[in-house]
């Protein structure tokens, strides 16, 4: 092997072993080829299966944190159900949707697999990798995180890193920090501060969203279309047909 491809081979051997523990696949190559150092999530010991991954993005089950209460799970939903309830999250100051649509169009389906998969004894975690801002496509991608569970007959959202630039941390130093999901103990950032609107959802914390699941029900499942001369059938219920 030449000298010049030695240090890419062991940076991909480094990532390949630590991604199934981390729930994360391959970030990219170093941009100097510097030795891989990959941290684990607090919650990393805990995971039970991963459901999706790619780049800095995954969803996984995990068993519930220390002395959580059960969960209302398995909690079967579609995609477009959980899809319009997460579009709701706002970040207040910008005045946006805390998550694009590539990244909910990305998640939504295998999260709402995982919820379904996932037993009482399990909480659902997940990353998302999106570009924001006026630079389009030439910005980079910024990572979010969360923690997602059914309790008292609502949908729980807990945040984590709210759009970190992980990947060019990455690549400029060869270390990959822990990508910490939300925690129900404290929040991972305490200067988080997300917001819904009231016929959504509502505050837990600053960190923390209880969506309401009803919410779902007039964005999820379009209406069908209307026969010539014959009125559009109304709307399904939400969630799963």
């Amino acid at each position: 092997m030449t000298p010049m491809l030695r240090p890419l081979a062991l940076a991909a051997i480094a990532l390949a072993s630590a991604a199934p523990a981390l729930a994360q696949s391959n970030p990219g190559m170093t941009s100097r080829g510097q030795p891989v150092h990959i941290m684990k999530d607090s919650a990393a010991d805990r995971v039970v299966r991963v459901v999706y991954q790619r780049e800095l993005s995954f969803v996984r089950i995990e068993l519930r944190e220390p002395g959580a209460a059960l969960n209302q799970h398995p909690f079967p939903v579609s995609a477009d159900a959980l899809r319009a309830l997460l579009a709701r999250v706002q970040l207040p100051g910008e005045k946006e949707a805390l998550w694009n649509a590539q990244e909910l169009d990305e998640i939504a389906p295998p999260l709402a697999s995982a919820l379904a998969q996932a037993s009482a004894e399990q909480d659902v975690s997940f990353a998302t990798a999106g570009q924001h801002g006026l630079l389009g496509p030439l910005a980079p991608k910024l990572t979010t995180t969360a923690r997602i569970f059914r309790s008292d007959g609502q949908l729980q959202l807990i945040v984590g890193l709210v759009r970190q630039d992980i990947g060019s941390a990455f690549r400029g130093s060869g270390v990959l920090g822990p990508i910490e999901v939300g925690k129900r103990a404290a929040p991972v950032d305490s200067g988080t501060q997300l917001g819904i609107a009231p016929e959504f959802g509502r505050l837990q914390r600053g960190d923390w969203v209880v969506l309401r699941l009803d919410a779902a029900a007039p964005a999820a499942v379009p209406p069908l279309p209307a026969a010539p001369a014959v009125p559009a059938a109304p709307a399904a219920g939400w969630g799963a047909p």
